[in-house]
């Protein structure tokens, strides 16, 4: 746990912990940044940060993992870190899905984003923004409006994941345990266990 807490601070990524049911999380930068995306149940203890890209097929299968996850454990959060590393519609993805969250419609456009067939894509982007229920209009404004914290949180989510030497997509941060790949559901769970064992939020 020093190791990950001192990589983060020698970055810029350190920051006081907040307060909250869980314990505290080794990354609260990551875990606690008002702009990241977050599922977060009443009562959570245990917190999962996700580093995906919507253009991955790994983080495609991890989607579906972290779904049955949710559906058995009602007390794990999970953090989105978007780490868009295959290119220009990873990005705009990115950046939309940030931005979704003032229409208050992350989950689903998360969602919708993952199951679009075939490559990522401008057009699957604002495919999956409509099967969401967002106005497309609306979002690109938004995104246009506030770019700077939308591309802030993206970068710290970049700079954070090199500096816990993920090598690709997807990464994930539970408690101490950082996995990389789609991981399955044993081992989230067995992580999660882990956590909670360890007092870890």
């Amino acid at each position: 746990m020093r190791r990950i807490v001192a990589v983060l601070a020698a970055v810029g990524l350190a920051a006081s912990v907040p307060c909250h049911a869980a314990g505290p999380t080794a990354f609260p930068a990551m875990s606690e940044e008002a702009l990241a995306p977050k599922i977060a149940p009443k009562g959570y203890d245990v917190t999962v940060i996700v580093f995906s890209d919507y253009g991955c097929p790994y983080c495609r299968k991890l989607h579906n993992t972290l779904t049955q996850l949710l559906e058995r454990d009602r007390r794990v959060r999970v953090v989105y870190r978007d780490w868009p590393i295959f290119g220009g519609a990873s990005l705009l993805a990115a950046r939309a899905a940030i931005a979704s969250q003032w229409q208050g419609r992350h989950a689903a456009f998360n969602a919708a984003l993952f199951a679009q067939p075939g490559r990522l894509t401008q057009e699957s982007v604002e495919a999956a923004a409509k099967a969401a229920g967002l106005d497309w209009n609306r979002l690109l404004a938004d995104m246009k409006a506030r770019a700077k914290e939308i591309d802030t949180v993206i970068a710290r989510s970049n700079a954070g994941a090199q500096a816990l030497e993920f090598q690709g997509t997807p990464g994930l941060l539970i408690g101490t345990s950082r996995l990389g790949g789609a991981a399955s559901l044993s081992q989230l769970m067995e992580a999660i266990a882990e956590a909670r064992k360890a007092g870890q939020g």
